[in-house]
């Protein structure tokens, strides 16, 4: 429940700085089968963390009970009626460093028959809520009146369930009680995906054997890569995620 209060108070934030936002949209390219392809284990990393190992084990696994239904949306500040679910929330991926990513989750219509897409924004520095969620490819988009959302025909939960992270720590609503957490390389983001990943799914369960997908722009072209990576590294020997 506290990730949809504040996942309410981000949009009803958004309604406010976005008065001159205008009704439009673009034409809808449905989604194709994302590249395949591991980077090398010599990647060069945009902050200095060589020292890091590439496999992030064993991984944070934190009980999940009660915590989907907590995270469940009724409904967000101004929003038309729609027929999909919304959940919102935290995920602890360091206990001990008490840093936990914070996610939006739009379901489709039918979601029992789509797959599963990790949307990551770049950056690095950029929310995946403020942008990709709500300015992007997610479902509402923000009424010149400032108050109110309306429906995006063209968004991405129309063919899959979008899953929006906010990372690494520091980003949007993303969070660590250790200040050194908030100065990371791409490993360490990859490693944290990846434990948001592992425990979101145990959240939502329904997901683990779903056709998944990760994607994102801008900085997101080493996030993505390097996060799949980690996860073929893994299924070889751990928890086994469905990367398509």
């Amino acid at each position: 429940m506290k990730g949809v209060l504040v996942l309410l108070l981000c949009v009803s934030c958004l309604l406010a700085l976005t008065q001159g936002y205008y009704h439009g949209g673009s034409g809808f390219e449905p989604l194709g089968k994302l590249i395949r392809a591991r980077l090398s284990k010599r990647s060069v990393n945009s902050v200095t963390d060589e020292g890091a190992s590439t496999e992030y084990s064993p991984v944070y696994l934190a009980p999940q009970v009660g915590l989907k239904e907590a995270d469940k949306i009724s409904t967000l500040p101004g929003q038309p009626s729609v027929n999909f679910d919304q959940y919102a929330g935290y995920v602890t991926v360091d206990p001990v460093a008490g840093r936990a990513l914070f996610y939006y989750f739009t379901e489709s219509e039918s979601s029992s028959t789509k797959p599963l897409v990790l949307w990551l924004n770049g950056g690095p520095g950029c929310s995946s809520i403020g942008a990709g969620a709500m300015t992007e490819l997610g479902p509402f988009r923000v009424n010149p009146d400032g108050k109110t959302l309306w429906y995006n025909k063209y968004a991405w939960n129309n063919v899959a369930n979008i899953v929006f992270l906010e990372s690494p720590a520091g980003v949007g609503f993303s969070y660590s009680n250790r200040t050194s957490d908030y100065v990371t390389g791409d490993k360490q983001t990859a490693a944290d995906s990846y434990t948001f990943l592992v425990n979101w799914l145990e959240r939502f369960p329904e997901y683990k054997t779903r056709d998944f997908f990760i994607t994102g722009e801008s900085y997101a072209g080493h996030y993505v890569p390097q996060l799949a990576d980690l996860i073929l590294q893994n299924n070889k020997s751990q928890i086994k995620l469905s990367l398509t």
